[in-house]
């Protein structure tokens, strides 16, 4: 039976509140720092409802996980799309930010928590490859695209996306820890652009 509360006048299932709950202990303590009683209290509900909906904290941690890596493949699909590579460059931006900021979401969790898995041995979990690496080779190649196009100028396509990358991991850290208004994608684009954009070919 699906057990739901209203928040803010939003229904939200039981699964969302433990996996909301789980994803804000992890941020802050780390997988091993944080336990499946602290879950079910922030989460407002009973250590057994929380085992009884996930079975154990691995497998908390796997849809997780999972939720944010099909998250964010379904804002790199803007990167498929037809378009001033400035547009689409700072599309995908912006909607990373807001994926991130809005359901906490952060490069340096993830990768951290990518490396825990790897020492638990919990390879065999079938997750979607390394978010942060999904992140950097969709963006790296985009633009190894548009060079080899001459819409953007000969540059290291794998600098570049360490760039955007760093940027919106950046931007998501602030708003998670600081309190910090994210920042504009705006202005981050326009200096970047200065340094990719115009013509070229890459070089034999």
């Amino acid at each position: 039976m699906l057990v739901s509360t209203y928040i803010s006048g939003i229904m939200v299932s039981t699964e969302k509140r433990i996996t909301e709950a789980a994803r804000e202990l992890f941020i802050k303590r780390g997988y091993r720092g944080t336990t499946t009683r602290e879950i079910a209290s922030r989460a407002g509900v009973s250590e057994v409802t929380v085992f009884r909906k996930f079975g154990s904290k691995k497998n908390l941690l796997k849809r997780i996980m999972d939720e944010s890596s099909e998250r964010i493949s379904g804002v790199l699909e803007v990167l498929r799309r037809d378009g001033d590579p400035r547009d689409v460059l700072k599309e995908v931006i912006q909607k990373l930010i807001m994926v991130m900021v809005q359901e906490k979401i952060d490069l340096l969790f993830l990768m951290m928590v990518e490396r825990e898995l790897e020492e638990h041995g919990f390879d065999g979990w079938e997750i979607h490859d390394s978010t942060a690496r999904l992140i950097y080779d969709s963006i790296e190649h985009y633009l190894r695209d548009k060079i080899s196009e001459g819409s953007i100028r000969v540059v290291d396509p794998g600098t570049a996306a360490e760039m955007i990358i760093s940027y919106i991991s950046h931007a998501s850290l602030s708003s998670h820890f600081r309190g910090h208004e994210t920042p504009a994608a705006e202005s981050f684009i326009d200096i970047l652009w200065r340094g990719i954009e115009g013509g070229g070919m890459i070089k034999e």
